[in-house]
């Protein structure tokens, strides 16, 4: 059952990289490592991601119109909710906040998980929350 549960999990994880390779491939944009942060709980579903390129990082903002940014929220909160779902089918707990790093030149993967429920114990927003991983990455950006 583990094992199922671990393949389903890691699919959800890859459908967001692929969600944000297309987004790149439709918008004739490239990059060489992709960020994502996704937060959940019983009040929020968020996503968002940035995108290295040449020693510099690029929100969703910098590089794409609002209508594919909508479009990418929209089937971003679609992954979150298969993993919702996924978890709660394992009888596994689910993470609160992931944070995916995507080399698209070595194609090699990393994540983070946290399990705790940060938006309701701390003081920071999602957005803050996001904001602050933003700037973490962007200051360990070998330039």
């Amino acid at each position: 059952m583990l094992k199922g549960f671990e393949d389903a999990f890691v699919d959800v994880q890859a459908s967001v990289i692929s969600l944000c390779l297309e987004l790149l491939s439709n918008s004739g944009r490239t990059a060489e490592k992709i960020y994502v942060y996704l937060y959940q709980n019983n009040d929020i579903d968020y996503i968002d991601a940035f995108f290295e390129q040449e020693g510099k990082l690029y929100t969703t903002n910098d590089w794409f119109p609002a209508e594919k940014i909508s479009d990418f929220f929209d089937c971003g909160v679609e992954d979150i909710e298969k993993l919702i779902d996924i978890c709660n089918a394992y009888d596994s707990k689910c993470p609160h906040e992931l944070k995916l790093i995507y080399n698209v030149v070595t194609k090699s993967f990393d994540s983070e998980y946290n399990y705790e429920n940060i938006i309701d114990i701390g003081e920071k927003s999602v957005f803050e929350l996001a904001k602050d991983w933003f700037d973490d990455c962007d200051k360990n950006i070998t330039k």
